[in-house]
C-alpha cells in the first residue's frame, strides 16, 4: 500500500481534474478495473441473438488488450484503437444516440456522487461518440435529481447517477413514488469502504469482544456515522436487532468531528469509509476491527478483517453508487448503457480514478438484474428495522 501522503497527492490530483473537466464539459480521471465480467443472463425481451456474457467477455478481451499495451489507449483523444475495438464489438441501438446524453447528479460538484459520474462518463463518452452533459441538482439527499428523472422522457437521453440514500428513501417512505419501483436498473460500480474503527489503544482486539461488550452492557459503546437516517445508523440498529442491546448512534455533519471525537474518546468506535481513515490508520493511531459490508475489501485494507456478513450480522443495506434511467426506457437502450459503463470501467483512466478512491473491487459490480433485486432486498431489510425501531415516528 502506499504512503498516505502519496495517496492524498493523488487525490487531490483527481479531484482537481474532475473540475477542470467539468468546466470544460468533459469527463474526469482515473479508475478501477471494474469487475472481472460474471456470467450474467440476457436481459428480458432483449434483441434476438444478444447475449449480455458474450457482449462482456468482448469488453474484458479489449481491455485486456489494452492493459498489454497491444491497443493504442489516449483517454485525452475523440478515439483511438481501444475505443474503436470496443464500438466493434457493443451492439449499438439503431438511431442511439444521435445528439448528447445527460446525466442528472444529485449532489454538488467535487464529492463523490460528482466524482463517480464524470469519471465513470468520461470513456463513455468517447465509445459511444456523443457528449454527455453533466447536471449537478444537489438537494433532498439526491431526490430532487431523482424527481427530475422520474419525469424525464424515457428515451435514454436523460439518465441519473444514485446512490444508497434512494433505497432509504423509499423504505421511509417519505416520497410519493417507490425509487426501486419507478427505474430502470442500468448498472451498480461501486460499494461499500465502510469500515468500523477504534482507536489504536481501544481495549477492543476484535470486533467480537467489542459487540459482546454492547451485548452485556447496553448503552456503554458510542459509535458514529455520517448522520441520521443514513446506511450508518440502519447498519447499526441491525447489529442491536440481532443483539438485543442498544448501542449509542452519535452523528456528526462532517467526517471531522466524528474523527476528532473518536481520537479524543468520546465515542468508542466509527464507521467510516477506508479512504477517509486512511491516514490515520498508516500513522497508527486508529485500528480497523470489521469491514461493515457483506464482503471484505481485499487489497483496499488488510485481508485479516472480516465482515460483518462473516460474523453471521445481516447487512440491511450498503453504500453503493450507480446508474439508472427512467422506467420504460427500451430494454436495448438500457443493455447498451450497460454495456458502455461496463466497458469504461474496465479501461486506464476509470482503473486509475477508482484505485485513488478505494473502490477497484471487481464485487461491487451488479448488472440491471442483480441490482434490481439487490435493491429490493436492501428496502425490504430496511423497511423491517424501520417498524422495528418504530424509526422517524
Amino acid at each position: 500500500m502506499g504512503s498516505s501522503k502519496t495517496r492524498r497527492a493523488s487525490i487531490a490530483l483527481v479531484a482537481a481534474i474532475g473540475l477542470i473537466v467539468a468546466a470544460c464539459g468533459g469527463s474526469d480521471d482515473p479508475a478501477p478495473a471494474a469487475p472481472d465480467a460474471p456470467s450474467a443472463p440476457a436481459a428480458p425481451d432483449a434483441p434476438a441473438g444478444y447475449d449480455r456474457a458474450a457482449v462482456m467477455a468482448a469488453i474484458d478481451d479489449v481491455a485486456a488488450r489494452v492493459a498489454s499495451g497491444e491497443l493504442q489507449y489516449d483517454v485525452t483523444a475523440n478515439e483511438d484503437e481501444a475505443i474503436r475495438a470496443l464500438r466493434e464489438v457493443i451492439p449499438q441501438p439503431d438511431g442511439y444516440p444521435s445528439r448528447s446524453v445527460q446525466i442528472l447528479i444529485g449532489f454538488g460538484e467535487g464529492g463523490g456522487s460528482d466524482n463517480y459520474t464524470r469519471n465513470a462518463g468520461r470513456d463513455v463518452e468517447r465509445i459511444m461518440g456523443q457528449r454527455i452533459v453533466y447536471n449537478n441538482v444537489p438537494g433532498g439527499s439526491g431526490e430532487v435529481a431523482i424527481g427530475q428523472l422520474l419525469a424525464s422522457n424515457p428515451d435514454g437521453y436523460t439518465i441519473g447517477s444514485s446512490i444508497t440514500n434512494q433505497v432509504i428513501i423509499d423504505a421511509l417512505g417519505t416520497q410519493p413514488y417507490s425509487w426501486t419501483e419507478s427505474v430502470e436498473y442500468i448498472i451498480r460500480q461501486q460499494g461499500p469502504t465502510e469500515t468500523y474503527w477504534v482507536r489504536a489503544d481501544s481495549p477492543f482486539q476484535t470486533m467480537e469482544e467489542l459487540l459482546e461488550f454492547a451485548k452485556d452492557n447496553p448503552g456503554q459503546i458510542r459509535n458514529s456515522g455520517s448522520g441520521l437516517g443514513g446506511d450508518d445508523e440502519f447498519r447499526q440498529l441491525a447489529i442491536e436487532a440481532a443483539l438485543d442491546t442498544e448501542i449509542i448512534f452519535i452523528p456528526f455533519d462532517g467526517v471531522g468531528g466524528r474523527t476528532t471525537a473518536l481520537l479524543s474518546g468520546d465515542i468508542d468506535m466509527l464507521h467510516e469509509t477506508f479512504a477517509t481513515m486512511l491516514d490515520l490508520y498508516e500513522d497508527g493511531q486508529i485500528r480497523p476491527l470489521a469491514y461493515g459490508g457483506t464482503q471484505q475489501l481485499g487489497a483496499v485494507g488488510p485481508p485479516d478483517i472480516p465482515s460483518m456478513a462473516d460474523l453471521g450480522y445481516d447487512v440491511p443495506v450498503g453504500r453503493w453508487r450507480s446508474m439508472v434511467a427512467p422506467l420504460g426506457t427500451p430494454v436495448e437502450i438500457v443493455e447498451y448503457l450497460h454495456n458502455l459503463f461496463y466497458a469504461a470501467s474496465k479501461l486506464p483512466s476509470y482503473i486509475a480514478y477508482a484505485e485513488v478512491f478505494l473502490q477497484d473491487n471487481p464485487d461491487f459490480y451488479l448488472g440491471p438484474e442483480d441490482f434490481r433485486a439487490e435493491a429490493i432486498r436492501e428496502r425490504d431489510a430496511l423497511k423491517v428495522i424501520i417498524e422495528q425501531f418504530g424509526y422517524g415516528q
